[in-house]
C-alpha cells in the first residue's frame, strides 16, 4: 500500500496503479539504477585519479566540478530519462470519462500543495 503510493507520486500517476503499468514502472527504475550506478562507478575512480595525479593542491575546486556534474547528470540524464520512457510506453495516459471532476480534483490537490507550499516556507522563514 505504501509502496503503491511512493510509486503513483514519483511517476505522477493518476488514478489506479495496474499490473502492468507497476511492473513498466519497476522495468525503468531498474534501468535507470543501472545506468546510475555504472555512472557514479567510473566517476568515482576519475575524480579519485585526477585527485591524485594533482598532489592534492586544488581539491575543492575538482569536487565542486565533480557535484556540479553529478547533479546535472542526475537531473537531466536519469530524469530524463524516466519522463521520456513514461511517455513512450504510454504510462502517463489514462481513460477519462468525466473531463469536469478530473479537473475539479487537480483544482483541489493543485490548491492544497500551494498552501502547503506557503506554510512550509513561511515555517522555514522563522
Amino acid at each position: 500500500m505504501r509502496t503503491t503510493k511512493i510509486i503513483k507520486r514519483f511517476y505522477g500517476v493518476q488514478g489506479v496503479l495496474d499490473e502492468y503499468r507497476r511492473q513498466e514502472f519497476y522495468k525503468i527504475g531498474n534501468t535507470g539504477f543501472m545506468a546510475l550506478f555504472c555512472y557514479t562507478l567510473i566517476s568515482n575512480v576519475i575524480v579519485f585519479v585526477i585527485v591524485s595525479l594533482d598532489n592534492y593542491k586544488h581539491v575543492q575546486d575538482i569536487l565542486i566540478c565533480y557535484m556540479s556534474i553529478n547533479i546535472l547528470f542526475l537531473t537531466y540524464g536519469i530524469c530524463g530519462y524516466v519522463l521520456i520512457a513514461t511517455r513512450r510506453r504510454h504510462l502517463l495516459e489514462n481513460e477519462v470519462l468525466d473531463i469536469q471532476s478530473q479537473k475539479l480534483h487537480l483544482k483541489f490537490l493543485a490548491t492544497r500543495q500551494g498552501i502547503f507550499l506557503d506554510y512550509s516556507s513561511i515555517y522555514l522563514m522563522y
